[in-house]
């Protein structure tokens, strides 16, 4: 398994932990669900679940097709691409909490939104082009 492959591993396993101690957070302090409700969401089905099919996908598809990987550099883009999108999605919900309707807030959001929605298109391309062969034949 490639180190970058693996990142994203550990990276769904902290979300994993980092989501559910915003939902401990938000049962503890009731009124904190408002501007946490978001962010703890996000760390648990961005954060935990995706991260965790692009590591078991990035690793399993190739041998499943036959196929090497179409390109590492772009499972790279990626991990930052999402890591940093979903990481600036929350921080702007939990630091504006109130204001996270004004044109400043949607501007960010609609940023790092972008981020994350680049890094699953480059995930769906990046697997496409696996399947298809374009990364050469595995030899065995």
């Amino acid at each position: 398994m490639s180190p970058i492959i693996r990142y994203f591993t550990v990276a769904s396993l902290l979300y994993l932990v980092l989501g559910t101690g915003l939902g401990l957070a938000m049962a503890l302090y009731p009124q904190s669900a408002g501007y946490l409700l978001l962010a703890h969401v996000h760390f648990l089905l961005l954060g935990f679940i995706a991260m965790m099919i692009y590591s078991v996908g990035y690793h399993v598809l190739p041998r499943f097709s036959g196929f090497n990987l179409y390109s590492e550099f772009l499972i790279t883009v990626q991990f930052y691409l999402t890591n940093i999108g979903l990481i600036g999605m929350a921080l702007t919900w939990i630091i504006l909490k109130d204001a996270a309707s004004g044109f400043y807030a949607v501007l960010i959001l609609g940023l790092f939104a972008s981020m994350e929605f680049i890094g699953i298109c480059i995930f769906v391309f990046n697997n496409i082009m696996t399947l298809s062969g374009k990364g050469g034949k595995m030899t065995p």
